[in-house]
């Protein structure tokens, strides 16, 4: 049985990977599944002296949890076992050195994100994410 990664940012083409993991563990089953999101990360002092390093922080992990909440459900409806990750960092680098930590067989995932966090599952990050792998990698639109 796998263990797949998925990266979401709640964008739908993040949301098809999880469907696409899900129609094809009807052939492959499926062990578990890690959900990863990965924040830009923001230091204090960054925006002037309003946000504290703990504010910071906690909006990351607010944001996290927002880019995860529609695949969670996916998951859960459909009986998968699964663990979420929120990091920071940039993209590509962190997604493969996720997979390395989970274990992962495999990595599924959106070619495409959401608006000014596009930068997270651009193409540019699938291919950096392909150039920094062995892993067989599933690109879903």
């Amino acid at each position: 049985m796998k263990r797949i990664l998925i990266p979401v940012d709640g964008s739908e083409p993040a949301l098809n990977a999880v469907k696409a993991l899900l129609d094809a563990r009807r052939y492959d089953p499926v062990e578990r599944v890690d959900l990863l999101t990965v924040q830009i990360p923001l230091k204090a002092g960054a925006f002037g002296s309003g946000l504290s390093q703990e504010e910071i922080d906690a909006y990351h992990q607010e944001e996290g949890e927002a880019a995860v909440e529609a695949a969670r459900a996916l998951l859960t409806q459909a009986g998968v076992p699964f663990e979420t990750h929120i990091q920071g960092g940039a993209a590509a680098e962190t997604i493969v050195r996720v997979a390395e930590e989970t274990g992962a067989n495999e990595i599924f995932m959106g070619t495409r994100g959401l608006g000014s966090v596009s930068a997270l599952f651009m193409g540019s990050v699938a291919t950096g994410v392909l150039s920094l792998t062995e892993l067989p990698v599933t690109l879903v639109k």
